[in-house]
């Protein structure tokens, strides 16, 4: 029989593997040659001798048969990167057969390869192994070496002495595939050859960080594989390159042929048919929203954020956002701009970088590619400002102090600046950007250290905002102190304003940094409070919440002379764009 051409069709392969396996029982030749290919060519052994469960299916135990489209690319994907020694990434959608695919190629070297030691781990010692549970990883890799025939698993090998708990070895070559749940120390001790670290996205941030760290001196090639839960856990960072580059392959539902079955997407609401697969892989890449009956079915079951995680690979949506990401998505970044002369405008979507120095007594502009304030718009007679800051608290996380100034008429940003500020340095800065912005309200938060930068504002000549009480029974009110207090109700409401003028497009937030932030600005699974996600930053969020409470309170209020209405007539007029429309 011809050993190389294996049918992919099911009840064909089933058929085709019970003649082999009957040949093979006769035919000593004929058994060497199907050992030493399977040896060869993995994608041979796994699609004639590997098996997968499925609870859900009648026949519950099945041949794995490989999907052309990415099942058997992927299986060769793996084996190169142990191959040349790389680290991997795969994000995925759930249910594309990953960890199978990967245990395979580790069974298929622990069988075949001297030298090759595997450690697998996932975030409870449950996912790991628990025996007779299938949906554990070295559970996968038993049930996979009870169903090869006897001459092609190793000489001496008993499933009683050889593949106990946490531990299957190989006797005749040595090899082992050893179990870990996830630790801070996770796979310390010994080199591998490779490890696998299944849903990484679900570790707890700091032994994600640690066992990330701890594996590099183990094995040069790691497997992380996860569907993805928010934009800040460590295997988001890997993923989207924001701390070190690695290797990364996707599998998207648009990739399996049951799933991607007619693929399609909507254009002004009208129904757009997908040619291929592929297309739709590619359609789905560049960022437009693809759909297929398979698709529709699951998100007519899940919520919204359940499907972003388990289905749409969606890092954002995934991680319980605060603010809208479709509204987020309009939001224009403004790019860098250099002027020629001092004269020259600020072309509408972009900005400068400057410094701001006081001389004689006045503050002036010095435009410079490495100045700490961004300047979208400079600042313009018969407009009215707010400048909100919210100060470094000095944590662990490195946060940072951050000011927005908006005008209150339009509510767009129209400059910005974040760094790593002492307190009295913050203060001057503030103090600077306030008086170039024609004397605007001044309003940092004046918790932990923004105390100390509230106290030095007060000894400068600058519109201060003061947090007061006010007595229900007289209406009197009293200053409590320099600055914008933080309390339970005053956050919350500050941020729900915020959050409705990004949601109905009535502010521009311009700032990359800031848009960055209001992306990663979540609601915490824990405690249901809106905050940064894992280890972003979110000071220019409430910087800008905070700013977005005073236009509420002390909106924009029109001057009673002739000369100011004409100048503020005049300002409306230059206004290039309607508010939240960008070009």
């Amino acid at each position: 029989m011809n050993i190389e051409g294996y049918p992919k069709d099911f009840k064909e392969n089933i058929i085709y593997r019970a003649k082999l396996l009957k040949a093979c029982e006769v035919d000593e030749v004929l058994r060497a040659e199907v050992k030493a290919l399977c040896k060869k060519d993995i994608l041979f052994w796994v699609n004639c001798f590997c098996y997968t469960k499925d609870p859900r299916r009648k026949p519950d135990m099945l041949p794995f048969i490989t999907y052309d489209d990415y099942q058997a690319q992927y299986i060769l994907d793996v084996e190169k990167s142990i191959d040349i020694q790389e680290d991997l990434l795969t994000d995925k959608t759930r249910d594309m057969g990953i960890s199978w695919m990967i245990l395979y190629v580790f069974t298929h070297k622990w069988l075949f390869e001297s030298g090759s030691d595997f450690r697998v781990g996932s975030r409870k010692e449950d996912f790991v192994d628990k025996l007779g549970d299938i949906d554990t990883l070295l559970e996968k890799v038993r049930f996979n070496l009870k169903r090869q025939p006897i001459w092609l698993l190793p000489k001496r090998f008993n499933f009683d002495e050889h593949a106990g708990y946490m531990k299957i070895v190989n006797p005749e070559n040595g090899n082992c595939i050893i179990g870990e749940s996830a630790n801070e120390h996770f796979g310390s001790g010994g080199r591998r050859k490779a490890i696998l670290l299944d849903e990484f996205a679900k570790w707890e941030e700091k032994v994600a960080e640690a066992a990330w760290t701890a594996t590099a001196d183990v094995a040069r090639c790691r497997m992380v594989v996860s569907t993805p839960v928010g934009s800040a856990n460590k295997f988001a960072q890997l993923a989207n390159g924001t701390k070190e580059k690695i290797k990364r392959i996707t599998l998207h539902w648009t990739l399996h042929p049951e799933k991607g079955k007619e693929p399609y997407y909507l254009s002004n609401g009208v129904k757009m048919s997908i040619a291929s697969q592929k297309e739709a892989f590619k359609l789905w890449q560049s960022g437009i929203k693809v759909r297929s009956p398979w698709y529709d079915a699951e998100a007519e079951r899940r919520s919204e954020a359940d499907l972003a995680q388990e289905v749409d690979i969606d890092y954002l949506k995934s991680g319980h956002p605060f603010f809208s990401l479709m509204a987020l998505a309009k939001q224009k970044i403004w790019d860098y701009f250099q002027r020629k002369t001092p004269n020259d405008v600020i072309p509408y979507g972009k900005h400068i970088r400057a410094n701001l120095v006081e001389i004689d007594n006045k503050i002036e502009l010095r435009e410079s590619i490495d100045g700490w304030l961004r300047i979208f718009e400079l600042p313009k007679e018969g407009c009215q400002y707010v400048l909100s800051a919210d100060t470094s608290e000095g944590l662990a996380k490195s946060d940072e102090s951050f000011l927005t100034i908006r005008d209150k008429w339009t509510r767009n940003i129209v400059a910005a600046a974040n760094g790593f500020y002492p307190t009295d340095d913050f203060a001057i800065k503030i103090f600077k950007a306030g008086k170039f912005y024609k004397d605007t309200d001044i309003v940092p938060e004046n918790n932990n250290h923004g105390h100390a930068v509230c106290q030095d504002l007060r000894n400068m000549d600058c519109k201060l905002y003061y947090t007061k009480h006010t007595n229900p029974n007289n209406e009197k009110e009293t200053i409590i102190k320099p600055g914008w207090t933080t309390t339970s109700q005053s956050r919350p409401l500050a941020l729900d304003q915020l959050e409705e003028e990004i949601r109905k497009d009535a502010i521009e937030l311009r700032d990359e940094v800031l848009i960055a932030q209001c992306k990663t600005f979540v609601f915490n699974a824990k405690n249901g409070k809106p905050e940064a996600d894992g280890s972003f930053l979110d000071d220019g969020v409430i910087s800008c919440a905070i700013g977005s409470a005073i236009i509420k309170e002390i909106p924009f209020k029109a001057r009673s002379d002739e000369n100011t209405k004409a100048k503020q007539k005049q300002v409306v007029k230059e206004m290039q764009q309607p508010i939240g429309v960008f070009k």
